[in-house]
């Protein structure tokens, strides 16, 4: 989009999150509610809701035109709008900011601006309305039960793993967290968990009982067999109540195994015709980037968004099971994470570490200061804050290089590669 679209749009994120749903509410009816003109799966957690939205819109788009609503973007913020396999296009943008401006404007007036993700998801959902989207996925932005996405009413809702982020909103413990997630969850609409910690599972149990949602979990309601891990992808055999599947998927990791078992049972139990071979294409061609993700093979690069310390879990015990190599990791990170927690798992995996600074200046922790304080925790360790100068180093030592810590890191280094950023593989 041009610049004066892009500053307006920009702009609202002065209004920071807004957790409450009455200017969403107010905002869709002035646009008829274009949330309801088509149907919906609506996944939230904290680790894996972005792959399982990419993996359930990837199987649904095999047979229907289908939406896909994710956040935030790697590049461009076009990548958060998918409809069939195009992402929306900057005049569309331009032409819904210029109409809606007056009425995010007098929105302000009566009660306050809409947030810059109230909006995206307003704009997400009218162009689904717009080109005639039978399903979409939606991802939940922040937490679940005042997150703008919940103005939906799915088919069938999905809650991925729980950890312990966004505490100052979520608060400040798991039971807490979970009943935020929990609160997409809506009465007589059957819900799918991934996660298997016990007050998880509990508080969603409570909440699913009380909204007489039926609640099937990955470990009771799936099984895998025969898994193989590679550096090029998973392959196993999954069976449900309703049928047993051959998975193979180029998503690198074992909690990717997870993440597909739940996108099955939640497009198996959501009521839409899809079929088993659909299913196993879906998944095959899936691609959510920045997720174990090689961009490159000589040096070989992996990229990872991971920024919070189960994400790094997730990294470690991929790359123990999958490589016997310890990647130079080139990590930068924002000042509302835990750099010692998730320094503290890399380190398990890595000898060598180079501090930069996400393409987020503002946010960003000084990466003299992750040297200062977490430099130790390596054999070698140096900082250059610049992140260009900072790959460039990193590659000349032709390693295998991790680059992880932050989206906005991982995207500037993608921005660089020229690696794709759709959500299926290219044709």
């Amino acid at each position: 989009m041009d610049a004066n679209h892009e500053e307006f749009l920009y702009r609202l994120k002065r209004e920071g999150i807004k957790l409450d749903l009455s200017v969403t509410e107010e905002f869709a009816d002035l646009l008829g509610n274009p949330q309801n003109s088509f149907q919906s799966i609506h996944v939230a957690g904290t680790n894996g809701k972005g792959s399982i939205s990419a993996y359930i819109y990837n199987i649904l788009r095999q047979k229907y035109k289908t939406g896909l609503y994710t956040s935030p973007h790697l590049i461009n913020f076009n990548e958060r709008i998918v409809a069939g396999k195009e992402v929306i296009p900057d005049s569309y943008i331009e032409n819904f900011l210029d109409n809606q401006r007056g009425r995010i404007e007098e929105l302000s007036k009566i009660n306050r601006n809409p947030t810059f993700f109230e909006v995206t998801t307003l704009m997400a959902f009218n162009y689904f309305r717009d080109t005639a989207c039978r399903y979409a996925s939606v991802e939940v932005g922040l937490g679940g039960r005042l997150d703008s996405t919940n103005i939906i009413s799915p088919l069938i809702s999905v809650i991925a793993q729980i950890g312990f982020e966004h505490a100052d909103k979520l608060g400040g413990s798991l039971t807490a967290i979970a009943y935020e997630k929990g609160g997409i969850i809506k009465n007589g609409i059957p819900v799918v968990l991934s996660d298997n910690k016990p007050e998880v599972v509990k508080t969603i149990k409570s909440i699913s009982q009380r909204r007489n949602s039926r609640l099937f979990t990955v470990d009771g309601d799936t099984r895998t067999m025969d898994l193989e891990m590679s550096i090029e992808g998973n392959s196993f055999t999954l069976e449900t109540s309703v049928n047993t599947y051959k998975i193979k998927s180029s998503m690198i990791g074992q909690f990717q195994v997870r993440n597909i078992a739940t996108a099955v049972l939640a497009v198996e139990n959501s009521g839409i015709k899809i079929g088993k071979r659909n299913i196993e294409k879906g998944i095959l061609e899936t691609r959510w980037p920045a997720r174990m993700e090689i961009i490159r093979k000589d040096p070989m690069v992996m990229v990872d968004s991971a920024h919070n310390p189960p994400a790094a879990v997730a990294i470690t015990s991929t790359l123990r099971k999958i490589t016997d190599k310890k990647p130079l990791v080139l990590v930068g990170m924002l000042s509302d994470k835990d750099p010692f927690s998730f320094l503290s798992e890399l380190r398990k995996i890595s000898e060598n570490i180079v501090f930069t600074t996400p393409d987020e200046p503002l946010r960003s922790i000084d990466p003299d200061k992750l040297h200062r304080l977490y430099g130790n925790m390596f054999v070698n360790s140096r900082s250059i804050r610049d992140p260009y100068q900072a790959y460039d180093y990193c590659l000349g030592k032709g390693e295998f290089m991790l680059v992880t810590g932050s989206m906005y890191l991982v995207g500037l280094i993608k921005k660089i590669e020229r690696s794709p950023v759709i959500p299926y593989a290219p044709d």
